[in-house]
């Protein structure tokens, strides 16, 4: 039977909390990122299925729309998986969808200013959820600062005698093989 009361020496190495670098603080959670690419998905979704963009507005909308289809699955992607920019691209990808908007509000107002407001949602969401994580990031960088290792000082500058040149070897002399 081992008592716990005995000392013994070994590589266990102990703290109390106040010895750490402390708890971080609180994170933006789960429900806030899966909302964010709930609406993302949605909005995506219903702009997709109604189109009646004249040819010019619609290459337009075309170009803005691949590059926001393609960062909305990433943006997605990294909601779900909790990436640290994944916030940030769904506040861009969501001002894309903005701009996307206000063009298809020119030929329906209805419908797009309805996908301006939805993507607009979606970025103050981005927005928020970029805010919830400062804290955190600022928290890492003072750990990481507080757990680097002290600066190592340079050794003091020794002056050396400067290195002399070997001198040239002499010229082999000619002879005569002919």
């Amino acid at each position: 039977m081992v008592s716990t009361g005995d000392w013994r020496s070994g590589d266990v190495v102990a703290w109390t909390e106040h010895d750490g670098v402390g708890t971080p603080p609180r994170g933006p959670g789960r429900v806030l990122p899966l909302v964010l690419a709930g609406t993302l998905a949605v909005v995506l979704g219903g702009m997709l299925w109604t189109d009646t963009l004249c040819p010019e507005h619609r290459s337009w909308v075309m170009a803005l729309g691949t590059v926001g289809i393609i960062g909305t699955v990433v943006a997605i992607v990294g909601l779900v998986q909790s990436w640290a920019l994944a916030p940030l691209l769904t506040v861009a990808v969501a001002l894309d969808g903005v701009a996307i908007g206000l063009i298809d509000a020119l030929h329906d107002p209805t419908r797009g200013r309805l996908i301006a407001l939805a993507f607009a949602l979606a970025a103050v969401l981005g927005a928020a959820l970029t805010a919830r994580a400062v804290p955190l990031v600022l928290w890492e960088r003072h750990v990481r600062r507080q757990l680097a290792p002290e600066p190592v000082p340079e050794a003091a500058a020794v002056p050396t005698a400067p290195v002399a040149e070997p001198a040239p070897e002499p010229e082999a002399a000619p002879t005569a093989l002919g």
